[in-house]
């Protein structure tokens, strides 16, 4: 469950497990014809054997990887906090944390001027201002 108080480096880790779970989430698209990437990626590292239960030369069975409940009302609130965010924090922190979860350095590319260490200051100021606004707000607010 979602804590009624949360610090900095919690709504931190949020976010960073929202940006697992959406790797893993199934696309809304009629799948039957669309591969997922980590389809793609064991079928380009093992290669996927004809049956498509097994990895090419091996016995053992195909890796399902299911999310478990937690995860995904995690994923759920920081979708919630996200829009309920103003739009300048909620460009950096989704440029940071979705699809994939990137390093400040990576991040500075989109905010060219400024330094690596100047993104990553605007970055934990945008998840303050979000977490003030939830504490402020209460999280019947974001959950209704």
């Amino acid at each position: 469950m979602i804590p009624t108080k949360l610090t900095l480096e919690e709504l931190d880790n949020y976010f960073q497990t929202a940006t697992y779970v959406e790797r893993y989430m199934p696309s809304p698209l009629n799948m039957k014809n669309k591969r997922t990437e980590m389809f793609t990626l064991i079928d380009r590292l093992y290669g996927i054997g004809k049956d498509k239960d097994s990895y090419k030369d091996e016995t053992k069975p195909r890796m399902r990887i299911r999310l478990n409940g937690e995860q995904i009302a995690i994923y759920d609130f920081c979708i919630l906090l996200l829009v309920k965010a103003a739009e300048k924090d909620r460009d950096i922190i989704a440029l940071r944390n979705f699809p994939i979860r990137r390093s400040f350095r990576q991040l500075q590319k989109f905010f060219l001027p400024n330094s690596h260490e100047k993104v990553r200051n605007d970055y934990y100021l945008a998840l303050y201002e979000l977490l003030k606004l939830y504490h402020l707000k209460g999280q019947k607010y974001f959950l209704k």
